[in-house]
């Protein structure tokens, strides 16, 4: 499920959870609003996002590459290797603990021990696996146990006093992290529709693409000989064409058809030749090479 969609479904389950359910359809408003409560709860601590946006910065921190798959080392194969090889993805708590190694190798141990705080394993299986009973203000573990944060000890008893003080404190992390997010999405707003010289071997010249409401939602990467390679996610999907990622994880592309007879400007320009870079998309616009290296607005 993409982040998008994943935001989604964590509003509409927030949203039914605060509608004035009648009673004559939910007999029990008040486990009804926790069963919705419980499956947010799961939701929002195993979207892929926060963890993956997590672990990027993380990264970045370190001087390392952006990774599109941070955690992909951590899933396990499943049976014998074959066509169509089933994988089992990361839980949760090996994500967590790759964030903490990353935390701790930057000085930033707070990160890994406020998502240690609001991921209840114990919880989360009982939700997944409905292996619990809602009952006089309580949620009853069929199987297992866990320690109470509140009375200090095991039981098989959660009082909804507790739970609610556990998905409150989830969704106030989960909301802080998405609100600093959009806000940084929204700052790059000096860049918009600026060029800017990115690639000194092939010359290429990258643009950050933006929303309507000004929001960044992608790069675009012209090259020399008319291609371009970009990455764009928006409401209705994403689309990528001419990027392609490294047994590593990070981000690199198709240049297109190097040049028969190469020429000092670049690779993918003939030698007697001129560079052609691309019009920018639904414009006539065409960004160039400038002598001194830097931003730039067409």
């Amino acid at each position: 499920m993409g982040p998008l969609e994943s935001k989604a479904v964590v509003d509409d389950l927030q949203n039914l959870a605060n509608l004035k359910l009648p009673e004559e359809t939910f007999p029990d408003i008040e486990r009804t609003q926790a069963r919705l409560a419980l499956l947010s709860y799961c939701h929002i601590t195993e979207m892929d996002l926060p963890n993956v946006l997590l672990a990027n910065l993380l990264r970045l921190r370190m001087g390392r590459k952006y990774c599109i798959a941070p955690f992909a080392d951590l899933a396990k194969p499943i049976g014998k290797k074959g066509l169509l090889q089933k994988i089992r993805p990361p839980s949760p708590n090996q994500k967590i603990k790759r964030i903490k190694e990353l935390a701790d190798a930057v000085g930033m141990p707070k990160v890994a021990e406020a998502l240690t705080e609001i991921y209840d394993s114990v919880v989360r299986n009982a939700v997944y696996h409905s292996d619990y009973i809602l009952h006089d203000k309580k949620m009853h573990l069929r199987t297992d146990f866990r320690k109470s944060k509140t009375h200090k000890y095991y039981s098989q008893v959660v009082g909804f006093d507790e739970l609610a003080t556990l998905i409150k404190d989830a969704f106030a992390f989960y909301g802080a992290l998405s609100s600093l997010y959009e806000r940084c999405l929204r700052s790059f707003t000096d860049f918009k529709e600026k060029c800017l010289p990115y690639d000194f071997h092939y010359k290429g010249i990258m643009e950050c693409v933006f929303s309507d409401d000004d929001k960044l939602i992608g790069f675009r990467v012209y090259w020399p000989n008319g291609t371009l390679s970009h990455s764009i996610r928006t409401d209705e999907g994403c689309d990528g064409r001419n990027i392609e990622f490294d047994p590593d994880g990070s981000i690199n592309f198709f240049v297109g058809l190097y040049a028969a007879k190469r020429g000092a400007f670049s690779p993918l320009v003939e030698k007697d030749g001129q560079p052609n870079y691309a019009t920018r998309p639904g414009t006539t616009l065409r960004p160039y090479w400038p002598e001194s290296v830097a931003f730039y607005k067409l």
